[in-house]
């Protein structure tokens, strides 16, 4: 974290020599320090705000809370600070820098550019400030502004890494590849060594089609991190374009064992096949469908390293208009109704850690007929990221049906689901990833200290929970939370599958009873920030029926007369036991009902029996021909809003 806390900690102030304080104030303030040296941030602003309210004027304290809030992607509440900041020393450049930062955040860069800029001008000239400059002018497409910027991060502080991961990137973006090595060389100089920065190296040195020296800055990376995937893709892509076809195939073989399902490795599996004439095994290896062998472009994989900014929250220097050409490893499923407060924070929280992962991804929202702005917040976001879709209903049809249309769209090979009010945490992405990469098909999270109101949530949750776990105890799985949205899918196990009422949330005891690898990981859970609960009582009666109703999908979807068949089998053993019980007490012990109620409780009897199987009969027909339209949805799409993909 830079900013504030770079100023009071690498300048050797601390808080209690920069906050004005007395006596009974300096134990806060170094147990502050000792949290926010430890980036726990959250212990930090328990402790300070109650300082705040006695010490609401001191300018290094607003700076101080507005950067912890900007750390923790509350950019409302840090932007007060900043501006509290602002009127108590309007002079003071660090202000206007956390401002700029924070409309950053927003995705408002024009604004953020002024506000760095007037920072700047008021004397706040360091090279991370720069930088982030240099950034945002990147985003807003001023890739001579932004050139500028990083330069003059450089001329500042030549030893600073961001800088020359970003400016070489840049170069690179801009096919300027002998300046990008240039670069480079000129750091490395310096005895100085990045991870970032040699990557970038060895991708300009591919694209100049230099293939050994790439690989030469490749194996610089390997030696400390032999299973980092995306370099062993590039060395294994230089050794196809030198010709030498088994050593590319034995690297995207490796490839292959530490993501087995990620379909850009198995098209050049099956290539190096297919370039030696062996078109059998390459059809083998891409079992899906056979592609169009062609010559392989050199950007169509180029890579741009992942966001580096001192800020953390800046995209990657990237072709936005080839993120449509690409393969897309991770989608994420987010249904909105009415969640205009929490959309900007919970996109640029996304954006930030699905960015960290090297990975292709998307985003899909599904407007489930919000009635606020939302839809008009996350036009704004699409139109600047191409990674974004939005799937428009035509009203409200409800969560299942925003889940499955979202399903239908989804291109990833991991599929991503989460709601969208910031309850669920982006940050947990990455474990769940990482339980899913062990072996897993479905990786759920579990709300451990779930943050929701214990009679209308925890309570209802709790005892639905406990029934389901009872329905599917014959698999062997064991689920804690299974109304928790963020959960991990591996796309094989969504195909073709139909949900509807509340089914969603089943999805794992679905895949339980068809002997699906399942597994639950702790996740956060945070109160909700923003608009009302969608969820009451009202929905634990529809949630039980829904249940019932799956698990006869799961058992008798293909032949429903013998759920229906059992019941009758069961209701007739029962009353001819009644019947012959009455029988005795009647005309042998002269007990019981008169003749007539006796006929007439055994013709209920029988008639209850033939009433089902004529039900199991009907029942029949009716899944027939609920299998054959299964491809209708219970949905109306009002429009997919895109920019820039297909």
């Amino acid at each position: 974290m830079e900013g504030v806390l770079n100023y009071f900690f690498k300048n050797g102030k601390g808080l209690k020599n920069a906050v004005k304080t007395n006596g009974s104030d300096i134990e806060i303030l170094n147990k502050a320090e000792y949290f926010l040296k430890k980036k726990d941030f959250e212990s930090a602003l328990e402790i300070l705000e109650p300082l705040y309210r006695l010490k609401g004027d001191d300018v290094h304290l607003n700076l101080l809370l507005g950067e912890i809030h900007l750390e923790i992607a509350q950019p409302r509440e840090s932007f007060n600070y900043f501006s509290r900041a602002i009127q108590l020393d309007p002079e003071n450049p660090q202000s206007l820098y956390g401002i700029g930062r924070v409309y950053f955040l927003k995705g408002a860069f024009d604004k953020s550019a002024e506000y760095i800029r007037k920072s700047i001008n008021r004397g706040l000239k360091k090279a991370e400030v720069y930088n982030d400059l240099g950034i945002v002018y990147n985003q807003l497409g001023d890739s001579k502004q932004a050139e500028e910027s990083f330069i003059e991060a450089l001329n500042i502080n030549p030893n600073f890494t961001h800088a020359v991961v970003n400016l070489s990137a840049l170069y690179i973006e801009t096919d300027r590849y002998e300046e990008a090595i240039y670069l480079i060389n000129k750091y490395s100089k310096n005895g100085l060594s990045n991870d970032d920065v040699i990557f970038n190296k060895g991708i300009a040195y591919e694209l100049l089609g230099n293939y050994d020296e790439a690989i030469a800055e490749y194996d610089k990376i390997l030696s400390k991190y032999k299973n980092n995937i995306k370099v062993l893709y590039h060395k294994g892509y230089c050794y196809l374009n030198k010709g030498e076809v088994i050593k590319a195939r034995e690297i995207f073989h490796k490839c292959s064992r530490l993501d087995p399902y990620n379909e850009n490795i198995q098209t050049m599996m099956a290539l190096t096949y297919a370039i030696e004439g062996k078109i059998t095994q390459a059809i083998d290896v891409w079992k899906e469908f056979v592609p169009i062998l062609k010559d392989v472009q050199k950007k169509d994989v180029k890579i741009i390293p992942a966001k580096i900014s001192p800020i953390k929250i800046v995209e990657s220097l990237d072709y936005a208009d080839k993120k449509k050409d690409r393969k897309i490893e991770i989608s994420v499923v987010i249904p909105v109704l009415n969640e205009e407060g929490s959309l900007l924070l919970l996109y640029n929280k996304l954006k930030n850690v699905l960015g960290g992962l090297g990975k292709n991804y998307e985003i899909i929202f599904i407007d489930d007929g919000s009635t606020d702005n939302s839809l008009k917040i996350m036009d704004e976001i699409a139109q600047k990221d191409s990674s974004v879709a939005i799937i428009k209903f035509r009203k409200n049809y409800g969560q299942t049906a925003a889940f499955a249309a979202g399903f239908k769209y989804a291109t990833g090979d991991v599929i991503i689901t989460m709601d969208a009010d910031l309850q669920n945490d982006p940050e947990d992405i990455p474990k769940l990833l990482e339980k899913l990469s062990e072996g897993y098909d479905l990786v759920s999270g579990w709300r451990k200290d779930r943050k929701d109101n214990a009679i209308t949530r925890k309570i209802p949750s709790w005892i639905a929970n406990r029934i389901i776990n009872k329905l599917i105890e014959g698999t062997k799985v064991k689920i804690h939370d299974f109304g928790c949205s963020l959960k991990a899918y591996k796309k094989g196990i969504l195909k073709n599958l139909k949900l509807y009422g509340e089914m969603h949330r089943f999805i794992p005891a679905y895949a339980a009873w068809l002997g699906i690898k399942i597994a639950e990981i702790p996740v956060k859970h945070h109160p909700r920030q923003f608009g009302q609960t969608k969820y009451g009582l009202n929905r634990v009666g529809t949630v039980l029926l829904d249940l019932i109703t799956l698990r006869f999908y799961t058992g008798f979807r293909s032949r429903p007369l013998q759920f229906f068949g059992k019941i009758a089998f069961a209701v007739w053993f029962i009353s001819t036991v009644f019947s012959i019980l009455l029988f005795i007490s009647k005309f042998i012990f002269e007990w019981g009902v008169d003749f007539q109620t006796f006929l007439m409780m055994i013709m209920f009897s029988i008639l209850g029996g033939m009433q089902f199987i004529i039900v199991g009969l009907i029942g029949e027909i009716v899944m027939r021909g609920f299998l054959e339209a299964q491809d209708k949805a219970d949905y109306v799409v009002e429009n997919v809003i895109t920019y820039g993909k297909k």
